[in-house]
């Protein structure tokens, strides 16, 4: 390969004069916009997925030379890669595809790599979608509205400023957190699970809540979080897995503000006959451990707290506060 004055390879010209795999993929399993298209280089990716494999990769640069011949060296790089083998892929393959490129280039390798990872994660956020949506209407087919579910709970809050901490115990799927980002809140969402954590993560960037909802690995009976940290503290279908829940209802308690509101949510009779046809129907059993919801407000009450029980569809809400 020969190596001209400028520094470009024969390779890359030949990319540049050249280019592979132009265009745009209409129904496209993931695309992406990355670069600023105001003041610089900037490129449209558009990824055909089947199979866990790049079976298309198409795009448009808007740049200059550099930028068209690195992403065309990217698209030839990503199709037929698995999804793996494609999220691997760096600037040094890029690099090394093209035969080397000019330092004063070396920013156009990134944008490619950018673009091809960022249509991948649009692909990762949608496919999490589609698997959550067809869950949800699953559980609806049952009679358990678990969207509505969450507003009714929302609901229940008092009115808050927009600058008030909730704290979401248990997130789960990420229900309960998607619910208060729909009605306007910010919230911190803890869970011990990072498979948990991760789902209920692309759920929020799908609806674009990421920048309302923190996610953070808690153990809920162990927080860290400083006593009265909170304006409200809720938390759905999660004492029902608690053998002893009590370590959860203290730590609620401590990081509540004095004058601020507990609530808690968990399944009634109707709602754990749901969960039950559902987990059997898929060769799965759902285990009850916890305390009733009964027993969870006569705790409360006891520590001197005032509950309000609401007797929903599928599941017992109880709003706690001080009382006086």
């Amino acid at each position: 390969m020969n190596q001209i004055e400028n520094g470009y390879t024969d390779k890359f010209i030949d990319h540049f004069l050249n280019p592979r795999n132009i265009g745009e993929i209409e129904d496209a399993d993931g695309q992406a916009t990355v670069g600023d298209p105001q003041c610089g280089d900037y490129i449209k990716v558009w990824l055909k997925i089947e199979a866990n494999r790049i079976i298309d990769y198409k795009y448009k640069v808007f740049g200059c030379g550099g930028a068209i011949a690195t992403t065309s060296a990217v698209s030839e790089l990503a199709i037929g890669k698995s999804l793996n083998e494609a999220i691997d892929l760096t600037d040094d393959d890029v690099i090394k595809a093209l035969g080397g490129i000019p330092e004063n280039k070396a920013h156009c390798s990134l944008l490619g790599i950018q673009g091809l990872r960022t249509a991948l994660a649009d692909y990762f956020v949608k496919q999490n979608h589609q698997r959550y949506q067809e869950r949800i209407e699953l559980y609806r087919k049952h009679g358990y509205d678990i969207p509505k579910a969450r507003d009714d709970l929302v609901k229940k809050l008092d009115a808050l400023s927009g600058v008030a901490r909730i704290l979401d115990l248990g997130t789960g799927k990420g229900h309960l957190a998607l619910a208060l980002g729909r009605a306007g809140y910010s919230c911190i969402s803890v869970d011990i699970s990072d498979q948990e954590l991760h789902y209920a993560r692309m759920n929020a960037l799908y609806h674009h809540f990421d920048e309302l909802i923190e996610f953070q690995k808690q153990d809920a009976t162990r927080l860290s979080f400083e006593t009265g940290a909170f304006d409200a503290v809720v938390t759905a279908d999660m004492i029902h897995h608690l053998p002893d829940p009590e370590p959860m209802l203290r730590e609620m308690l401590r990081i509540c503000r004095p004058d601020g509101q507990i609530i808690i949510s968990d399944f009634n009779q109707k709602g754990f006959n749901i969960m039950d046809q559902v987990h059997q129907a898929e060769g799965r059993s759902h285990p009850v451990t916890g305390w009733e919801m009964k027993a969870v407000a006569e705790w409360f009450k006891r520590e001197g707290y005032q509950v309000q029980t609401y007797n929903e569809v599928c599941e017992v809400i109880l709003v706690i506060r001080k009382k006086g």
